[in-house]
């Protein structure tokens, strides 16, 4: 019995990687624009939040930590990069491959089960988000701004941070009736986390009850866990138990929403 069960999680395992390494060459095949979706928007971002507004505003001081606006603002951009791709990878993606290609259930009919599926489809997701936000975090450790041995710690965390955002995706995907649906959760959800959660000023220049309401959204805890690692900021304790919260809420959340999607 032991064996058997030693067995199925191995072909489980084999058959997560053999659905991820399915996209993995799709997006091989197309490498250079592959790249380019994913570096560009973190560069440009940086170029002018970072190089640009970064010159003229100096120094901050955050929870007792004086940073410069460049490092500041180039942690948020990480954070806001596993958000980003995270989040449309698997909205727009997913929502393309089941319903337009029908990837989900064409897979599904050999012996990789839906459930495995729809497992590589939100690893996908994350490992897209985690590549681009390495590519700034490799800028931000070229220039100076970030710890060595934080950056490589944030690497695996960005994973972690990522598999947030795809379930996210994942859901709206499973929800939308049409991909002009995902726009309505876009501008709704994602957009205000990109402008409220702290990735371009500190929280504590928003007054006391925003400040609360921007802990009740993911972004704001992974952007702290993110300068905490890079910048050495103070730990801010509910900080990784909300990481932990979200990623236990929404994983199995999407897929449970995806799988009666799919089984209609």
């Amino acid at each position: 019995m032991h064996n058997e069960v030693g067995q199925f999680v191995s072909l489980s395992y084999r058959a997560v990687y053999a659905v991820w390494l399915r996209y993995f060459a799709v997006f091989r095949k197309n490498w250079f624009y592959g790249l380019v979706t994913t570096f560009a928007e973190p560069i440009l971002f940086l170029l002018s939040f970072g190089l640009g507004l970064g010159s003229l505003i100096g120094t901050l001081r955050v929870g007792g930590v004086s940073v410069g606006y460049r490092p500041f603002v180039l942690a948020g951009i990480v954070g806001q990069t596993v958000l980003i791709q995270g989040f449309f990878e698997a909205s727009y993606g997913g929502f393309v491959r089941m319903y337009y290609q029908r990837i989900f259930q064409a897979i599904a009919v050999t012996p990789v089960t839906l459930s495995e599926v729809l497992w590589g489809e939100t690893a996908w997701g994350a490992s897209r988000a985690t590549l681009a936000a390495s590519a700034v975090l490799i800028i931000g450790v070229a220039l100076g701004d970030f710890s060595v041995l934080g950056a490589l710690l944030l690497v695996p965390a960005c994973f972690v941070f990522s598999m947030i955002f795809a379930a996210l995706g994942l859901l709206v995907a499973a929800r939308s009736k049409t991909i002009e649906s995902i726009s309505y959760p876009q501008y709704l959800l994602v957009f205000p986390m990109f402008l409220f959660c702290g990735v371009f000023f500190p929280l504590s220049q928003l007054p006391v009850m925003v400040q609360k309401a921007a802990w009740l959204f993911p972004l704001t805890p992974v952007l702290s866990l993110v300068r905490t690692l890079v910048l050495g900021f103070p730990l801010e304790i509910q900080a990784p138990f909300l990481v932990i919260f979200w990623v236990a809420l929404l994983v199995p959340l999407s897929r449970r929403f995806m799988i009666g999607r799919l089984l209609r």
